[in-house]
């Protein structure tokens, strides 16, 4: 047994929740340190020991018991409300997409002039971005060949 061991079962030593064994009983009484401690131990249970016991008013139990069930349903009012709001937006959904599905034509002649105005848009910024277009390409080749070198460079330094 060494000293830290006995230093850490000495509270339940000294509390009487631990059975002491031989080797432990030989080291407390050839330590003078753990000895000491295991003395002081004991002198705390023996105050704690003689003062009166407090006692829980009658109504304690109770009082707890409201309170937690209070809690509780304060806690459950507030799952209940977050989910009748995502109830109420499911359904509010839900009756949109009926309402778009009965008014096909009108759905498909918005998809359809949103689907032309970004083709048309999309047509412009390819004529516009065409000749410069060659430089970025050409820019993204010396970025990934200056990448590679640094890469070969770092790889044949760490071997």
């Amino acid at each position: 047994m060494t000293c830290a061991g006995a230093l850490q079962i000495v509270e339940a030593i000294a509390a009487g929740d631990l059975e002491v064994s031989e080797d432990v009983r030989t080291h407390f009484e050839t330590c003078p340190l753990c000895a000491s401690a295991l003395a002081s131990a004991r002198r705390i249970e023996a105050a704690l020991e003689a003062r009166p016991t407090l006692q829980a008013p009658a109504d304690f139990t109770q009082t707890v018991l409201r309170r937690i069930r209070q809690e509780r349903w304060r806690s459950e009012e507030r799952v209940d409300r977050v989910f009748n709001v995502a109830i109420v937006l499911a359904v509010l959904l839900v009756i949109g997409s009926l309402a778009a599905l009965t008014n096909v034509g009108a759905v498909l002649a918005g998809a359809g002039s949103v689907w032309g105005l970004l083709a048309s848009v999309s047509g412009q910024a390819l004529d516009a971005a065409a000749p410069t277009f060659i430089t970025y390409i050409a820019a993204a080749g010396l970025l990934m060949s200056a990448l590679g070198m640094w890469w070969w460079a770092e790889r044949r330094l760490s071997l």
